[in-house]
């Protein structure tokens, strides 16, 4: 995938934004092995936030509990919902 800037990643296909991350060949924080409970794999989407799929509870509660921003999502946890959308990303260890 593209990107924009050095911390900005343009990421699209099937998976969840973590998997996509990782054939990226992107780091990504996880303590919870994909579980959705430590918010280390945390995300910031940037553009084409309506392509994801809704927030889960588990997602809500983890984002909650961790004092996430407007925009933030966990990568373990969200999907595109149209196979062919794309959405830009960043994170804080980009």
């Amino acid at each position: 995938m593209a990107r924009t800037r050095r911390a900005d990643l343009v990421i699209g296909g099937k998976g969840t934004l973590m998997s996509r991350c990782l054939a990226e060949g992107l780091p990504v924080a996880s303590a919870c092995l994909g579980r959705g409970a430590c918010a280390r794999c945390v995300v910031t989407v940037l553009e084409g936030a309506s392509h994801l799929t809704p927030l889960r509870p588990r997602e809500s509660r983890t984002l909650s509990r961790n004092g996430a921003e407007p925009g933030q999502r966990l990568s373990c946890q969200c999907r595109l919902a149209e196979p062919y959308a794309t959405v830009l990303i960043t994170t804080g260890y980009w």
